[in-house]
């Protein structure tokens, strides 16, 4: 990062997004543990996040740890939670999966929390990409950085869901719409701006 160690990390690729990342070698295809239940967007998106921060634009995936989903090095690291989501709503309740919403499992959330808490030598913070699908490819609508302490505070109620994987465990669904209003962020700015980084404000 900088030499001060300033608590934002340093971005030198705001412009790129995430069909810039869906022409890469690899781009679209999953990798690492839960890779039958994975989604190759969503492994775009943390490839996305890592180009952001890196002076060469590096289009991979990094991670430390299983609830790390990339991770920028410098004098401070930085865990970065990534999250993505399609800018619709469900057509009908037959389709799988929710669009429109960001899933933010608690036991992740709450680890990144703890060590960005405890821990001086490490910030955690999210990174939320919202996309659009034409004619079957993505399309960047907006992206943002945020404090892992600013999702803290956004978020009220973690219900119990059913994962794969994980069994059991709290998990809270939101809108992109209600996390941006949350966040004093307007639909328009999220729209218009290459990246909103609240890290800063």
């Amino acid at each position: 990062m900088t030499e001060n160690c300033s608590a934002t990390p340093t971005v030198v690729n705001p412009e790129m997004k995430l069909e810039d990342v869906r022409e890469a070698s690899n781009a679209n295809s999953c990798e690492g543990r839960g890779r039958s239940t994975a989604s190759g967007r969503g492994y775009d998106a943390e490839r996305l996040a890592n180009a952001i921060f890196s002076e060469l634009g590096l289009i991979n995936r990094r991670t430390v740890r299983p609830h790390v989903d990339a991770y920028i090095r410098g004098e401070v690291p930085y865990y970065v939670e990534v999250k993505s989501c399609v800018n619709r709503y469900q057509s009908s309740t037959n389709d799988l999966g929710r669009y429109g919403e960001f899933k933010i499992w608690w036991r992740h959330h709450n680890r990144l929390h703890a060590e960005d808490s405890v821990y001086d030598s490490i910030t955690a913070i999210y990174f939320f990409v919202v996309y659009a699908v034409v004619d079957g490819i993505e399309e960047e609508v907006g992206k943002l950085i945020v404090p892992v302490e600013a999702i803290h505070d956004a978020i009220e109620k973690w219900p119990v869901e059913d994962h794969v994987t994980m069994g059991e465990q709290r998990c809270r669904q939101i809108s992109w719409h209600l996390l941006l209003k949350r966040l004093g962020v307007s639909k328009d700015r999220f729209k218009n701006e290459h990246l909103i980084d609240l890290t800063d404000e």
